[in-house]
């Protein structure tokens, strides 16, 4: 529904996501993450719109990075009764108002989410450090 957003559950590490992952070798950041919302939803998403770019500072054995957060849009009936999750990584989904899907998500997405969500309305890109 209008104004509530995706999340999903990885099996491997504490908290809720977006969809999303790391680019392959060769692959731009637009298509990795079209590629990645197709392994882990199932869904086919050809325009997506940068609205975040996030720096994150080296953490443990992670180098520092950055990281593109783009908007696929408000999803349609069909489109959520097509969603597949990918079993290897993801254990369920959920579609949540803004305001109760925050404390949910991870500490890197918590700090993203709300800029992001203001480029969207101003139809411009947030840069987040």
């Amino acid at each position: 529904a209008v104004g509530e957003v995706l999340i999903v559950k990885p099996d491997y590490r504490e908290g809720w996501l977006v969809p999303g992952g790391v680019v392959d070798e060769d692959e731009s950041p637009l298509h990795g993450a079209i590629r990645e919302v197709r392994e882990e939803t199932g869904l086919d998403v050809s325009t997506l719109e940068l609205v975040g770019i996030y720096y994150a500072h080296k953490k443990g054995v992670f180098a520092d990075s950055l990281k593109f957060i783009f908007y696929g849009g408000v999803l349609g009936d069909e489109q959520v009764a097509m969603i597949v999750l990918q079993k290897s990584e993801l254990e369920e989904f959920t579609f949540k108002p803004i305001v109760s899907a925050i404390p949910l998500l991870t500490s890197g997405l918590q700090h993203c989410m709300l800029p992001c969500l203001k480029a969207i309305e101003h139809k411009t890109v947030a840069y987040i450090e």
